[in-house]
């Protein structure tokens, strides 16, 4: 059972993650670096969200990362594809689901390249997850807190 109430309100809460971790100065630089992209596979709302490297233009703007929804938009492959439905990935951008754990029960499932490529991403990630959790609660997002 999903903690939203829909996909559009899981659109909406992820987009401002990702505008806010794009964003962010310690996680943002470091991640565009990596110039892997992934796609998330939301299995049960239905959504596809690409997510990688943003160009140099945008980086300058302080932008680091760029993402679509759905495919629209999308001329690249990514180098990895997770399956997980929208709780755990709730869960994951707050630092509660261990990403190796959640990959061996299966509630992360790499699907296409390797799983490498998301466990790249976490050094990166560990400062931005209380970030992420005050943003939640500043939204009025408190059901989505873990």
């Amino acid at each position: 059972m999903t903690l939203f109430t829909g996909p559009k309100e899981f659109r909406k809460v992820f987009d401002l993650l990702f505008a806010t971790l794009s964003r962010d100065s310690k996680a943002g630089p470091p991640l565009r670096a990596l110039r892997k992209p992934q796609r998330f596979l939301i299995t049960d709302l239905g959504l596809q969200l690409d997510v990688r490297d943003a160009d140099e233009d945008a980086a300058r703007r302080g932008d680091h990362l760029s993402w679509t929804w759905d495919g629209k938009g999308c001329s690249w492959e990514p180098a990895a594809t997770l399956s997980l439905e929208s709780a755990m990935a709730n869960r994951f951008f707050q630092g509660k689901a261990p990403l190796a754990s959640a990959l061996i029960r299966g509630e992360i499932v790499v699907t296409q390249g390797s799983a490498t490529v998301p466990l790249e991403t976490l050094p990166h990630l560990s400062g931005f997850y209380k970030v992420w959790v005050t943003r939640l609660r500043h939204e009025g997002w408190e059901h989505l807190v873990v």
